[in-house]
């Protein structure tokens, strides 16, 4: 997250609720009952230019997207997340003005499973600014934000109605400071990673739920806590702090389907990074560092978004500025080969998904309003776009119900 704030005004509270009934009005009526249940996915915003939470209906032969409802009394709700029953929907609000504290919040809502409505039980103080990411544990009984201006981790119990208690932890890293310039960077480089204090821009549990990481973009940090699962607490690993090189800023990673290979992606040199993890003690141990920009690039990039296919063969790297999608081969022991890249079609992918079914990818790029999709090469890894365009105002995360 860096540019976000340009963007937007967070002192400024838009009226929106009323554009979900609006949408109803207009949105195409769901399948007739009998017919082959619908494949749902939600997308996150930057408002007012994105109206706030989006439900669309999505073919999964041809990736055709068809709106179904808008959530729209929420500001910013930049990052969302699911439970692992499918039941929640959490989401930030990227804001800094939510209470007298200078935070931003966490909304839950209870989902519909047969038309994916949603319905607001709970809004929580995020514990800090400007919230860029969460996730839940894959107990389910935790949720974890990361707060970017903040430079804070929250833990919160989920109650038993699915809302948020408040925090049972958080964690304020602490570290040196660098400049936003890093000794890998492409040349002539003026894209800008913060570095004026601590910016955590991903906090999720490992495959199993034993350890909790942060990406602490602003430190050039990767953190490490056991998760005590009884009391929902948070202490340093046997090694804490994984550090990257000065002005590289981490900003999202990715596990393998197998749990022991970690992939870290870089923001502002663009280098993508292979770890060994050990599920036992949290470790990373470095194997391999590569560039996630064609080869000779030159000029201003910020990286964005990672994915690992589902089978694990393919590592994909979403570039900002660049704009466009790098595609890895991942080889037997975990690193990666450059298979090539595919132009996303519009501009700034902010963030990327695969669908359930690992045949299609779809870009929500930011400004360029608007999420486009590619077919998924099963032999090679390589994209082919699909040729549709779905206009969104400031699509930043896309997240599949079914």
């Amino acid at each position: 997250m860096t540019d976000p704030e340009k963007r937007i005004n967070p002192g400024r509270r838009h009226i929106l609720g009323g554009l979900g009934a609006l949408c109803a009005l207009a949105c195409v009526p769901l399948a007739a009952a009998g017919a082959k249940k619908p494949r749902f996915a939600y997308v996150g915003t930057y408002t007012p230019n994105g109206g706030g939470i989006y439900l669309f209906e999505v073919d999964p032969a041809s990736g055709e997207m068809t709106q179904r409802d808008l959530f729209g009394d929420i500001r910013n709700p930049s990052w969302i997340a699911l439970n692992p029953a499918h039941s929640m929907l959490y989401a930030v609000s990227e804001v800094d003005d939510f209470s007298d504290n200078h935070s931003g919040s966490v909304s839950s809502f209870a989902i519909d499973a047969a038309s994916g409505a949603l319905t607001r039980i709970g809004t929580v103080s995020s514990g800090g600014a400007n919230p860029a990411h969460m996730s839940v544990h894959p107990s389910g009984k935790y949720v974890f934000v990361g707060n970017y201006t903040g430079g804070s981790v929250a833990v919160f119990p989920v109650k038993a109605d699915g809302s948020l208690a408040e925090p049972s932890d958080m964690q304020h890293p602490t570290g040196p400071l660098h400049a936003a310039s890093a000794a890998l960077d492409p040349k002539g480089q003026f894209g800008i990673s913060d570095h004026a204090g601590s910016h955590i821009h991903m906090v999720q549990s490992d495959p199993r739920g034993e350890f909790v990481i942060a990406n602490d973009a602003g430190l050039d940090q990767t953190l490490i806590w056991r998760l005590d699962q009884n009391r929902g607490r948070l202490s340093p690993a046997a090694t804490a702090i994984v550090d990257a090189p000065a002005g590289s800023a981490p900003r999202h990673f990715a596990f393998h389907p197998n749990g022991r290979i970690f992939y870290n992606l870089h923001e502002h040199d663009g280098q993508l990074v292979v770890y060994g993890y050990d599920p036992a003690t949290g470790a990373l141990s470095l194997r391999q560092s590569q560039s996630a920009l064609p080869k000779g690039f030159a000029g201003s990039n910020l990286s964005s978004e990672l994915l690992v296919s589902p089978d694990g063969r393919f590592v994909y790297v979403g570039n900002r500025l660049h704009d466009s999608i790098m595609i890895f081969r991942v080889d037997k022991d975990g690193t990666l080969a450059c298979v090539g890249d595919e132009w996303v079609r519009a501009d700034y992918p902010r963030s990327m998904v695969i669908d359930p079914s690992g045949t299609l990818l779809f870009s929500c790029n930011q400004k360029g309003d608007s999420i486009t999709s590619f077919r998924i090469s099963a032999r090679t890894g390589e994209l082919r776009f699909t040729g549709r365009y779905q206009p969104v105002g400031s699509p930043v995360v896309m997240t599949f119900l079914s």
